[in-house]
């Protein structure tokens, strides 16, 4: 039988779990994807923050690295189902959309945090692509772990 993955958006502070064989997508700018992927139960998810840092009076945790990122973590153990040992993230985003004249580099701040968090929470990088100063367009099988990432105007890596 030959199955069809659906496609599943993940909106801006959004993080959407799912097992395979499903597709997680997202279009980032200097927000941050992050991927996490239990490859042995093939259950797969992706967080998309907007800001390192909660600013205390939003309650969507899921914007911010800070509380989002242990809140992910820990979801996809206690609630999908997924391996800690087995899990690890693929990162990207982070780019440098705006001019800033000197100003906070959110994209840059983003990332520091994000890679923070994950080697604070015992999860491996194994893949990254951030920076730069375009989109991201990135969609995460979960089956394979594979993310196709596209920066506009570039060409498609596979991560």
């Amino acid at each position: 039988m030959n199955y069809t993955p659906n496609a599943i958006t993940v909106g801006v502070g959004d993080l959407k779990i799912t097992e395979a064989p499903n597709i997680l997508k997202t279009l980032l700018g200097s927000c941050i994807g992050i991927v996490l992927h239990d490859p042995i139960n093939k259950i797969g998810g992706l967080l998309h923050i907007m800001l390192p840092k909660q600013n205390g009076r939003d309650l969507k945790i899921t914007k911010y690295a800070d509380p989002g990122l242990p809140y992910f973590v820990s979801y996809m153990v206690t609630n999908a189902g997924a391996l800690r040992v087995s899990m690890y993230a693929k990162i990207f985003g982070g780019a440098k959309m705006f001019e800033t004249n000197g100003m906070l580099n959110i994209g840059e701040s983003n990332e520091l945090e994000v890679r923070r968090i994950l080697k604070e929470e015992g999860i491996k990088i194994v893949a990254s692509r951030t920076g730069g100063t375009k989109g991201y367009n990135i969609a995460f099988d979960t089956h394979t772990g594979d993310v196709t990432c596209r920066i506009f105007g570039e060409t498609v890596n596979i991560y």
